[in-house]
């Protein structure tokens, strides 16, 4: 029998990840009431928004209201994610203790994605890096395309154990490792993630996975069994990026939770909460989607 974790952290990241990609415009006193619900469900960690400008993600326009108006549980890691200095600084002054950067180990998703290089994306983690250890901010990192790009194809395993050692250079301490298309299998999952357990320890890595070709679930029973414990999703299974094509959404909440369960698994997560989190922000979306059809 396959040996596993006895505790799962999920961090939730459907107000962040899951509605960025939305076409239409959540109205802010739901997104507010969203972020209350997922809160009563006791994750250990809520990505709230992200600083990015409202050029790039209209969605997240509301960033700072959002971000002063929620409730917050007193065990819960409340992170925003911060595109440079300027979007530090904005969630700093917002009351963020917890940040999160996000780069990519494919050069042409990063100029689509964030419009600069992947050498100009590390340059602004080091100008962020003075202002974060000085206060011993917490900060988590986001690496994308770790298995496949929509541009580039599959990714050398290489590439990413560098980008892996430069994050942990920078004094980031927890690395979410995105399957941003959804198209890693599991056999390809375990073969990289043994490479990079053989030289870190599980307690680094999350995986964030997206379930665009039904494999989410799969890699995450996959991963459990290597030892891995931290994982992404959105509730109701909403989001993708913005800019990478046929990217649908995240892996539900909802889906590592029951997948725990059945396992014998603690998450620490409120069952009857997280479905009344769901219903709302889906019924939300669904509303939203007829006004603006």
């Amino acid at each position: 029998m396959a040996s596993y974790p006895s505790f799962v952290k999920i961090v939730e990241v459907g107000p962040r990840d899951g509605l960025q990609s939305l076409n239409q415009t959540i109205p802010t006193d739901d997104k507010i009431k969203y972020i209350n619900l997922l809160s009563e469900c006791s994750f250990p960690e809520i990505e709230v928004t992200s600083f990015v400008s409202p050029k790039w993600i209209p969605q997240l326009a509301d960033a700072d209201k959002v971000s002063r108006s929620i409730l917050h549980a007193p065990h819960t890691v409340y992170t925003a994610l911060i595109p440079n200095l300027p979007g530090l600084e904005n969630a700093l002054d917002a009351g963020y203790n917890s940040v999160a950067v996000f780069t990519t180990v494919s050069e042409t998703f990063s100029q689509n994605n964030t419009n600069c290089s992947i050498n100009e994306s590390m340059k602004r983690f080091s100008e962020m890096r003075l202002v974060w250890k000085e206060i011993d901010l917490r900060v988590r990192g986001y690496i994308s395309t770790v298995w496949h790009c929509p541009y580039e194809g599959k990714i050398n395993h290489k590439i990413v154990i560098d980008m892996i050692s430069k994050l942990i250079d920078l004094g980031i301490t927890e690395i979410s490792l995105g399957d941003t298309i959804g198209k890693a299998k599991p056999d390809e999952v375990r073969r990289l993630l043994e490479i990079i357990l053989s030289k870190w320890p599980p307690s680094l890595f999350a995986l964030h996975m997206h379930d665009t070709f039904g494999f989410a679930e799969e890699n995450i029973h996959a991963s459990l069994e290597l030892g891995v414990y931290k994982f992404d999703s959105s509730t109701g299974g909403m989001g993708g990026c913005p800019y990478a094509e046929g990217s649908s959404g995240n892996i539900a909440t909802e889906t590592i939770h029951s997948l725990c369960q059945s396992l014998g698994i603690e998450t620490g997560i409120q069952s009857k909460n997280l479905i009344q989190a769901a219903e709302f922000i889906q019924n939300t979306v669904e509303k939203e989607s007829i006004t603006h059809a």
